[in-house]
């Protein structure tokens, strides 16, 4: 199973936690080969930081909640590697995504994604944001999914033993709790 960081990006900053600017991310993650971004200016205000993206020379998972197919394409044009597509893209641009763009995508699940989400489009993978500890509710609705990841906020919402014998491709949390 893949291991690899999460960064949170705001104002073209790499932060922490607790909102401040983080100083040593470029060392912490130096030994990934690949990085989870999570743009919270994208997320927030539909305002990805794509400049801060074309800095950054490794396999990049950006999580920007992009709502239209040209977001999409300015992520593309950015160096994105594998794009992580939420509930709320325009559906009427489904069909365009999947026929135009040449890079990996993947849907942000929910245990209240509509099942047509799921099965009517052609997703690389899937990923889990883990927002709390993971509970039974979260283990049954993940337990019959293929090419999982899981993105967790806290290396502890992680219940490790358990994802050991699923088929989970990938857990990723943020920078400051990978070990060394």
């Amino acid at each position: 199973m893949k291991k690899f960081p999460l960064i949170y990006v705001y104002g073209g900053k790499v932060i922490d936690e607790n909102g401040r600017k983080m100083k040593d991310w470029k060392e912490k993650i130096d030994r990934f080969r690949e990085i989870y971004i999570m743009d919270l200016d994208g997320i927030s205000k539909n305002e990805p930081n794509l400049d801060f993206y074309q800095s950054i020379f490794k396999r990049k998972w950006i999580d920007a909640y992009p709502r239209r197919f040209e977001d999409v394409m300015d992520l593309v044009v950015a160096g994105a590697d594998r794009i992580i597509i939420r509930e709320g893209f325009a559906e009427k641009d489904m069909k365009k995504l999947f026929d135009n763009v040449e890079v990996e995508l993947y849907l942000s699940l929910s245990a209240d994604t509509p099942e047509h989400y799921i099965s009517e489009n052609d997703w690389s993978g899937f990923v889990y944001l883990l927002n709390r500890a993971m509970d039974i509710r979260i283990k049954e609705f993940i337990s019959n999914l293929q090419n999982l990841y899981i993105i967790a906020r806290r290396r502890d919402y992680i219940d490790f033993e358990w994802m050991e014998d699923r088929d989970i491709q990938g857990m990723v949390y943020p920078v400051w709790e990978m070990e060394e």
